[in-house]
């Protein structure tokens, strides 16, 4: 299998990536975008478009990857939103998109990663978030990342809420 960084282009996320973030939406299965979006939806509109790739890279970071061959295909997308609560500003919210054919590979990893450095660059030191309780794969992903960063587990919290989703937050390092 080859290095999943050699398979892929990854890079901040640009205006011109509208379309291949549209085209990934439809690549998804119900199943990752009801995991990923709490919802079957099938389609952005014009202004999420617009909100997912006309970002600042400081307050809004986000990562595109991008499948070289046979041609260019969308791959997977990660994104982290800061917190502007007071007290706060050094919390941003994680999402992470991957493909159905590229999930398994690693590329969730690498991507969190790449954005955790690039966030801590904008003194954002910890991400948050939450997923539905059957996204086992973003559990073993947070899980992955706070055993390689040698993160101990009373600094990851992880929270089960009422409504069936967990809430984490944790340091990066």
């Amino acid at each position: 299998m080859p290095n999943t960084l050699d398979q892929f282009d990854i890079r901040p996320i640009e205006p011109n990536d509208k379309e291949g973030l549209q085209e990934g939406l439809t690549l998804l299965s119900n199943e990752s975008r009801r995991q990923r979006f709490f919802s079957s939806r099938k389609e952005f509109t014009e202004n999420e478009l617009k909100f997912f790739t006309e970002v600042d890279q400081v307050n809004h970071i986000a990562l595109v990857a991008v499948n070289k061959s046979p041609g260019p295909s969308p791959a997977g997308s990660v994104r982290c939103i800061r917190d502007t609560h007071p007290g706060r500003e050094h919390f941003a919210e994680l999402a992470i998109t991957i493909i159905d054919s590229f999930q398994g590979m690693g590329l969730g990893f690498v991507l969190m990663d790449l954005l955790a450095q690039a966030a801590l660059k904008q003194n954002i030191t910890h991400f948050y978030g939450d997923f539905h309780t059957s996204n086992r794969k973003m559990l073993k992903l947070l899980e992955k990342y706070c055993v390689k960063y040698h993160i101990p587990p009373q600094s990851f919290l992880l929270n089960r809420k009422s409504d069936g989703f967990l809430y984490f937050e944790m340091p990066l390092s």
